[in-house]
């Protein structure tokens, strides 16, 4: 191993330092600074294109400039620190854009409603004493176990199911794929679509309402129908629904014929049914995606197994459970994974159909009220940090087993 003479070693050390720190540091300044003078002077739009022009012109010569300081390294020693002078700005953007926003975070979580004062676990006792605080966690609970498992379910049924056809299985994939494509605020607004209700005797445009009026009479307020007064109170009628509006089953005809039953009987008449019928949006955006990935495994399955099970005699139902879900486990836990994590962090579906109002908050959501409605930067951030603290166990343990699984 080659000895570094103390010249070598402090060049070596100025280098690494200039690559992973000035470097960076310089560059972003100098981007701030140039958008920070011009933004009064000129348009936003010929802001845009000096800033392409003048930026990456000015981080050319910077690397340029990093290029022939390097050249006076050792030659063993200039691949690495090449590497070093090309990770430093992104490692300075991560810690500037992730870890420093996460530690902020962390410190006004402890902070007041303005951020000045200093109030202890003031703010984590709120979170599990607060009435609406509670009901959010509640609901954050029912999308993960709901979301998740169904999505999780179905997405190994259709992935199944897809990968037995013998002919157009590209065509049905793209078919179950779809709504993936489509945004959330697009997968929203069409549920809300569905669900819409409007008040009597304005039409009903939404279409289970739709179904369920045209089943039978609509009820209006005292409206004359043949010779009838029509009233809210009338059982002849079927009356639209208000679906988002529904806290629970009890004003169902099915909710009231379990409420005196069994414990379990009184927990579904409990269940938030609007909640539920939010949770469906992402259960119907997300299968595809399960679908497609899980069809992916199943194909990496060795033909041979498969073959020998039917041989065996083994059912369909046999083979997917003996031998189809213990081949796919780990991307199982994948997908399992990713949609925990995307369950923690869902916010669009919610924002856009009830804005987190009649009791269907999720923790994103309340996350943004605490900051845009209440003004409360305290209570705000503590939210956040439930959310970090919910979602950094998963992925830790999730990068463990893969590093567990790499080195058998």
């Amino acid at each position: 191993m080659k000895k570094y003479s103390q010249q070598e070693k402090l060049l070596n050390f100025g280098i690494s330092f200039l690559a992973l720190g000035a470097f960076p540091l310089v560059w972003f300044l100098s981007q701030a600074i140039l958008f920070r003078e011009l933004t009064d002077l000129i348009s936003r739009n010929m802001l845009v294109v000096i800033g392409l022009l003048v930026g990456s012109s000015f981080v050319f010569l910077l690397f340029s400039g990093m290029e022939r300081i390097i050249k006076l390294a050792p030659i063993e020693r200039r691949d690495s620190l090449e590497a070093k002078m090309f990770a430093g700005p992104s490692l300075f953007m991560i810690f500037l854009f992730l870890f420093y926003p996460a530690i902020r975070t962390i410190y006004l979580s402890f902070k007041d409603r303005y951020g000045t004062s200093f109030v202890g676990f003031e703010n984590y006792l709120w979170s599990f004493n607060d009435t609406e605080m509670l009901v959010t966690i509640r609901n954050q609970i029912i999308w993960l176990v709901f979301v998740v498992f169904f999505t999780l379910f179905f997405g190994l049924i259709v992935g199944w199911l897809t990968d037995r056809l013998n002919k157009g299985e590209a065509f049905f994939k793209s078919i179950v794929f779809m709504p993936m494509a489509i945004s959330a605020v697009g997968a929203s607004a069409i549920f809300k679509f569905i669900y819409e209700y409007r008040p009597p005797p304005l039409t009903q445009i939404g279409i289970l309402n739709g179904i369920r009026v045209s089943t039978g009479e609509q009820c209006y307020n005292n409206r004359v129908i043949d010779g009838v007064v029509k009233g809210y109170d009338d059982a002849s009628c079927n009356r639209a629904v208000g679906w988002l509006q529904q806290r629970d089953l009890s004003n169902f005809q099915i909710g009231q014929s379990l409420e005196s039953a069994s414990w379990l009987d009184n927990i579904l008449v409990n269940l938030p049914l609007n909640t539920v019928l939010l949770l469906v949006i992402m259960i119907w955006a997300y299968t595809g995606f399960a679908a497609v990935v899980f069809s992916a495994g199943i194909k990496a399955i060795p033909a041979d197994i498969m073959e020998a099970g039917q041989i065996d005699g083994a059912s369909e139902l046999k083979i997917f459970v003996s031998i189809v879900i213990p081949y796919i486990k780990s991307t199982i836990i994948v997908v399992g994974t990713y949609m925990v994590i995307t369950v923690l962090k869902a916010f669009d579906i919610v924002y856009v159909t009830t804005r987190g109002d009649l009791e269907t908050n999720l923790l994103a959501v309340k996350m943004l009220d605490e900051f845009s409605k209440y003004r409360n930067i305290g209570r705000s951030s503590t939210v956040a940090v439930l959310i970090f603290i919910c979602v950094n166990p998963i992925i830790i343990g999730n990068t463990y087993r893969e590093k567990e699984n790499s080195s058998l």
